[in-house]
């Protein structure tokens, strides 16, 4: 798996970074023990007591801080501080494009396999850690999709619901990108329309 989500995201052309803030998050597939026949992708619900993004479900990261040498660096500081994941764990596949969020910051996407088992334990900003299993969100019939207006211009975005936790917004556009990119999954996205969107 690992070789060809990286010939994968080897392959991208990256688009031109912005000036904006920067943030790096975290798509961690558990790939170990009986993970390896069933992967499963590791999202995050965050606390409701939150100023931004309350409640929402998203993936683990954060804002870019000066120790950080770089947005991965900043992707597994964040992990290891909302979930406690051992970043020793971690096998880096690649990244995907940035997508901008309504808060204007820079989201950078950092795909990676966990090859141990984690003792993973929510902190303060984080409701609840679950895990979507990878084949159920590689198949078209559970992505709902969705027609947004954005910049007068009408675009389609997807969502899934699993276990009664809603993956929209950001988080689901990423996830639609992860999984059209890494596994050939064919959801219905206009990504590169919001992304021709941008103008910062």
């Amino acid at each position: 798996m690992l070789d060809s989500i990286k010939q994968k995201l080897e392959k991208l052309n990256p688009i031109e970074s912005t000036s904006l803030k920067k943030a790096g998050v975290f798509i961690g597939i558990l790939y170990h023990d009986d993970y390896i026949l069933n992967p499963e992708v590791i999202f995050t619900q965050r606390s409701t007591k939150l100023s931004t993004h309350s409640g929402e479900v998203s993936f683990p990261g954060g804002k870019w801080e000066e120790q950080d040498k770089n947005l991965y660096e900043t992707a597994l500081r964040e992990s290891n501080e909302e979930i406690n994941l051992n970043k020793e764990d971690v096998v880096l596949a690649g990244s995907l494009n940035y997508l901008v969020s309504k808060h204007k910051i820079e989201v950078n996407p950092y795909v990676g396999l966990i090859t141990k088992k984690q003792n993973l334990v929510d902190n303060d900003e984080i409701e609840k850690i679950f895990t979507v299993p990878l084949e159920f969100l590689t198949d078209k019939k559970n992505a709902k999709l969705h027609k947004i207006e954005r910049k007068n211009r009408n675009v389609i975005v997807p969502s899934w619901v699993y276990n009664d936790q809603i993956i929209w917004g950001l988080t689901a556009m990423i996830t639609a990108d992860f999984v059209n990119t890494c596994f050939d999954a064919d959801i219905e996205e206009d990504l590169d329309i919001i992304r021709e969107q941008y103008d910062y």
